[in-house]
């Protein structure tokens, strides 16, 4: 097939989209497009929450700025219990990444709060992705078994 070259790189696409299709089974976490049971999005855009709740105790103010390489959500701050949430859309190539620094008396502390190739696929991906912050780290609620039990460590620090 003799493809003129301003076509090629839509025809790549075309290619690269009906093959991805044809994967599409509940086995390999792949949704399938328009599976009532599968929420999730195969494509790139859709638009992701991030909500954020002050887990601390002990009624700890928590300090907190959040951004990705293009948004600056600016400084914010929670009491014990409260929450906060943003919304945004996915990178095309998958690569959408936000991260936050955290901070409470005598700590501080960063996470990745969006990484996409952590948090759009896979059995723990979200469209809506609940965080609760904790001093142990941070805590995202799990769909699956209703608690917050999916749990990472902080960032390693750079110092």
């Amino acid at each position: 097939m003799n493809i003129p070259k301003q076509y090629l790189p839509i025809f790549i696409l075309i290619i690269f989209i009906t093959t991805k299709l044809s994967q599409a089974d509940q086995n390999n976490n792949i949704p399938v497009p328009n599976d009532p049971s599968s929420t999730n999005s195969l494509f790139p855009g859709k638009k992701i929450t991030v909500e954020i709740i002050n887990d601390l105790g002990n009624q700890l103010t928590l300090l907190y700025h959040c951004k990705s390489k293009d948004d600056d959500l600016g400084n914010r701050s929670l009491q014990s219990g409260e929450s906060w949430s943003f919304t945004f859309g996915r990178q095309f190539f998958g690569r959408t990444l936000y991260f936050c620094n955290f901070d409470w008396p005598n700590e501080s502390h960063s996470f990745d709060i969006y990484k996409d190739h952590r948090d759009s696929s896979g059995d723990n991906w979200c469209e809506k992705c609940v965080w609760k912050i904790r001093k142990t780290g941070p805590c995202r609620f799990n769909d699956g078994t209703k608690q917050f039990d999916i749990c990472y460590p902080w960032n390693k620090s750079l110092y």
